[in-house]
C-alpha cells in the first residue's frame, strides 16, 4: 500500500463582511492593548445574511475544482468538519454536494458527483483533522483515489462574554491524493481524549408552561400555571402547539470556560505529543522546522507552547537552554505556569516564535477563530508567508498541534515538498483579507442578534436564498448561484 500521501492543493473562502477589533474594543469598553497585543487581534470575519457554513464550505471548494481542473468522477468523497451545521441529520455537505453539482451541471450534465461519498464529522474544533485523517487512509487504499476535506464554521459567541472578541469564520478545502504537491503526511498521529466540560453547546431547555407564563407577562397580562397548562392542551399546531411539555432551544453561543479551556489544551496536546513521539520516533525539538496549532485567537500557539514545551526539554535534558536564557535556574522561578510565562518574555523565545510559529497567525490575526478551519487556514497563512519571503522550506518537516474542546487533541506531522511554492500561485489570501467590507458596530451588534434580512454586500458566487418556513419544507436551506 503507497503511504505516498497528503495534502495536494489548498484553497478558502472568508465572509465578505469585518470588524476591526478597535470597533469592538471601544463598543465594549475592552483595553486594545489586550486584544492587539495580548491576544494578537486586528479584525473579525463577519458573515452577511446570506452567508453561512455552507456558502463557505462551497465557495472554498469551488475555487479548489477550479484551480486545479478537477473532473466530478475524480473525487471520490467530499468530508466536511464543522461545529456549525445547519442541520440535526441532514449533513451539511449534502447541502454543498447539491450546489457544486448545480455549478458543474452545464460540462458534465446533471448529479455528476452522485457517487461522491460525503459527510460531516463534529468534534469541536477538531472535526476537520479527524475528517483529514480518515481520509487520508481511504486515499491510501488506492492510488486513483482523491478526497476533498473541508473545514467549515462560524464562530459565534454571545454578546459582551470573554469570547466575542475572538469571533470569525471561514473555510479551507484540501485535496488528498498520492503524490502530494505541497505535503507528505505520515500514517501515525498521536492523540490524546478526556471528556471536559470546557466548551460545548447544549440544548437548553424550558418549561413550555412558564415560558406562556412569562411571555403574558410582557403584555400586561398575568396568567395561573394551570391555566397556562389548559390553554396549551388546547392547541396542535406552531411553538405553543409542540406535543412535549419542555422547549428546547438551541442556540450558536457555546457555554465555556476560557481559563480551564487553555488547560485542557495544554493537557491535550502534551499527551498527544507524547503518543506521537512514541509512536514516530520523531524528537519535536529537533525534527520540526516549522509548527502548525490550532487557534482560536492568533497568539494561542505562542502562548500555551512555553508550557508545553518544557516538557520536552526536561525530557531531552536542555532545560538549561530555557534557564540560561533566563538567567536563572527553575527551582529560583517558581512553578511550571511561572516559568514557561516568564521564559516567553525573553528575546531567545521571541526568536522562536518568529521563525517556527509567527507565519501561522498572520490570517488568523485578521480572520479570527475559524474553529475547525484555524489549523489549515494557519497552515495556509505560513506556507503563504514561505512564498512570499523567499523562505525555502521545501523538503522539513512541520507539525501540526490541533485541539479541539470536550476535549481531544491530534499531533502529527509531514514533509514539506519542493513544489509547494508552485500549489500556492494564485491563491489570494491576503488580498481577499484586504478587500472585504468594513462594517461598523452598529450593523456588526444587528447582524449578530439576526435583526437584518437584506444583505450588506453582493454574493459572488454562492448565497443562502430563503429557508422553509412551513409543512415539509419548514427549516430546509435554498440556496442560490449568482
Amino acid at each position: 500500500m503507497n503511504t505516498d500521501c497528503g495534502i495536494d492543493a489548498m484553497n478558502f473562502s472568508l465572509p465578505r463582511l469585518f470588524l476591526p477589533i478597535d470597533d469592538l474594543a471601544a463598543a465594549r469598553g475592552i483595553k486594545i492593548d489586550k486584544l492587539r497585543f495580548g491576544l494578537g487581534l486586528e479584525s473579525m470575519s463577519v458573515c452577511d445574511v446570506d452567508e453561512d457554513v455552507v456558502t463557505l464550505a462551497a465557495e472554498a471548494t469551488w475555487k479548489l475544482i477550479q484551480k486545479e481542473k478537477l473532473k466530478p468522477h475524480e473525487i471520490g468523497r467530499i468530508y466536511l468538519g464543522t461545529e456549525s451545521a445547519v442541520d440535526a441529520a441532514k449533513p451539511s455537505t449534502t447541502y454543498v454536494l447539491k450546489i457544486l453539482e448545480t455549478k458543474l451541471e452545464v460540462i458534465y450534465g446533471p448529479r455528476s458527483l452522485s457517487h461522491c461519498d460525503v459527510l460531516d464529522m463534529t468534534f469541536a474544533c477538531v472535526g476537520a483533522v479527524d475528517a483529514m485523517q480518515n481520509s487520508l487512509d481511504w486515499v491510501r487504499h488506492n492510488k486513483d483515489r482523491k478526497a476533498i476535506v473541508i473545514a467549515s464554521d462560524v464562530a459565534k459567541y454571545a454578546k459582551g462574554s470573554p469570547g466575542e472578541y475572538t469571533q470569525g469564520a471561514g473555510a479551507v478545502a484540501i485535496l488528498i491524493s498520492h503524490s502530494p504537491r505541497i505535503l507528505t503526511l505520515d500514517s501515525d498521529f498521536g492523540t490524546s481524549v478526556e471528556s471536559t466540560s470546557d466548551f460545548f453547546k447544549p440544548r437548553r431547555v424550558f418549561d413550555k408552561s412558564q415560558l406562556l407564563m412569562d411571555a403574558s407577562k410582557l403584555i400586561g397580562k398575568k396568567i395561573s400555571k394551570p391555566d397556562a397548562i389548559k390553554y396549551l392542551d388546547s392547541i396542535s399546531e406552531g411553538f405553543w402547539g409542540t406535543p412535549e411539555v419542555y422547549i428546547d432551544q438551541f442556540l450558536e453561543y457555546p457555554i465555556f470556560d476560557g481559563p480551564y479551556s487553555n488547560d485542557c489544551y495544554v493537557a491535550r496536546v502534551n499527551e498527544a505529543l507524547f503518543r506521537y513521539e512514541k509512536t514516530t520516533g520523531h524528537n519535536i525539538l529537533n525534527d520540526w522546522n516549522g509548527m502548525v496549532f490550532h487557534l482560536p485567537y492568533a497568539f494561542q500557539g505562542r502562548r500555551m507552547w512555553p508550557e508545553i514545551s518544557i516538557d520536552q526539554y526536561k525530557k531531552q535534558g536542555r532545560l538549561n537552554e530555557i534557564e540560561t536564557s533566563l538567567g536563572k535556574l527553575e527551582s529560583e522561578v517558581g512553578d511550571r505556569k511561572l516559568l514557561a510565562k516568564t521564559w516567553s518574555k525573553t528575546d531567545d523565545f521571541k526568536k522562536y516564535v518568529k521563525k517556527h510559529i509567527a507565519p501561522g497567525e498572520l490570517a488568523s490575526q485578521h480572520i479570527g477563530n475559524m474553529y475547525t478551519g484555524s489549523i489549515f487556514m494557519s497552515l495556509l497563512s505560513t506556507l503563504l508567508v514561505y512564498q512570499k519571503e523567499g523562505i525555502n522550506r521545501g523538503n522539513n518537516r512541520i507539525g501540526f498541534l490541533s485541539y479541539g474542546s470536550g476535549s481531544k487533541s491530534k499531533v502529527f506531522s509531514g514533509v514539506l515538498q519542493g513544489s509547494f511554492k508552485n500549489q500556492m500561485q494564485g491563491i489570494d489570501l491576503f488580498e481577499v483579507i484586504n478587500s472585504r467590507v468594513k462594517i461598523d458596530f452598529k450593523t456588526y451588534d444587528d447582524l449578530h442578534q439576526r435583526k437584518l434580512d437584506v444583505p450588506i454586500s453582493r454574493a459572488d458566487n454562492f448565497k443562502l436564498k430563503s429557508i422553509g418556513v412551513e409543512d415539509v419544507k419548514l427549516g430546509y436551506r435554498n440556496y442560490e448561484i449568482e
